[in-house]
């Protein structure tokens, strides 16, 4: 499948992988969904679908996360230290799983 959401929401599950947990066509939505729903660890990125997107790569692109506090913020370093406890080998994929509307 193709990227059709310029933004995800990822989740690690309990098996170390991300899991695609939130679809969203713009930022304001994203933004919300990140501060009032997604739990601590979440991380909100940027697919290539999205116009700045760098295009380096077919991954999504680090946008922000919510931290252990609840809050979210855009400090990607404190989520790599987050994930690498949770998922030492997490990556995010090249391609979207879900339909947004699954």
């Amino acid at each position: 499948m193709d990227w059709s959401s310029p933004f995800i929401v990822y989740r690690i599950n309990a098996e170390g992988k991300l899991e695609e947990v939130f679809h969203a066509e713009d930022l304001d939505k994203a933004k919300y969904w990140l501060t009032y729903i997604a739990k601590p660890g979440d991380v909100l990125v940027k697919t290539p679908k999205h116009p700045s997107h760098s295009g380096k790569s077919p991954t999504p692109e680090y946008w922000s996360h919510k931290e252990l506090s609840g809050t979210p913020t855009a400090k990607e370093d404190a989520w790599n230290k987050i994930a690498k406890q949770k998922a030492p080998d997490v990556a995010f994929p090249q391609e979207q799983q879900k339909h947004p509307h699954e």
